[in-house]
């Protein structure tokens, strides 16, 4: 079955309206601009069909690093969209056409009435991309973790983040507490939801929630220890591009 994901990256304040007005095909996995780097990661793990980011970022020094490194992927068929608003609503433009395009809102998202014979001025620098920064490694044995209130399985985990699988509906964005089941105690550590998205396996009865965590920097101090004593000694390799 064809990936239907469209991972899209925009302020969180315009994603209702993108999602009224912007007709993107597919389900949408929505990032904020300051989630590049997450919002990489995703691509890298689903392979979207869809890849749209605010025609704004798009110009700024972490949005090309962004859409330059998703076009080296090579991911067949999917397709690298801009965002544009104009009077709130939102449409899509191929990045080949980011060079016509003048600025409709500041900085700030208010918006402005561009002068088209004034070139589009540089905004800030946004975050800059970066990929998994540190190495992941497979958990040897099953562990069941506690997320919130609920049961989800840990996959794999590195200092940074960790992949669960979970049976709660998780949502980019959640901050959460997750309890690791240890050698003699339970490790408590606070994370965010990075990503998330929806997975009913054909032979598995019970739908889940594939889910990308982000570790707080409290957390990241205590998980070396936890990673050495449950997980394998070899890395995961990184995906090709």
């Amino acid at each position: 079955m064809p990936n239907d994901v469209a991972i899209v990256i925009a302020d969180p304040s315009f994603m209702s309206a993108i999602r009224e007005t912007a007709s993107i095909p597919g389900r949408m996995m929505p990032f904020g601009t300051n989630s590049l780097g997450s919002a990489m990661e995703s691509v890298r793990a689903y392979r979207p069909k869809v890849v749209a980011l605010d025609a704004l970022v798009a110009q700024t020094p972490g949005g090309m690093t962004f859409l330059d490194r998703v076009e080296q992927l090579g991911i067949p068929k999917c397709k690298i969209l801009l965002l544009v608003e104009h009077d709130g609503e939102w449409s899509t433009v191929p990045r080949k056409d980011a060079a016509n395009l003048a600025p409709s809102r500041s900085a700030g998202g208010s918006a402005t009435q561009a002068a088209p014979t004034k070139p589009v001025v540089a905004l800030p620098p946004a975050e800059i991309v970066s990929t998994r920064r540190v190495p992941r490694f497979a958990v040897r044995d099953s562990l069941d973790v506690t997320v919130e209130s609920g049961c989800a399985h840990l996959v794999d985990i590195s200092v940074l983040g960790a992949q669960v699988v979970s049976l709660p509906v998780l949502r980019p964005g959640q901050k959460i507490k997750v309890s690791l089941p240890d050698t003699d105690d339970t490790l408590n550590v606070v994370a965010q939801v990075a990503w998330s998205l929806f997975e009913r396996p054909q032979l598995q009865a019970e739908p889940h929630y594939r889910v990308g965590l982000e570790f707080t920097e409290a957390a990241q101090h205590a998980l070396e220890g936890y990673r050495q004593r449950h997980c394998a000694s070899q890395p995961l390799r990184k995906r090709a591009r």
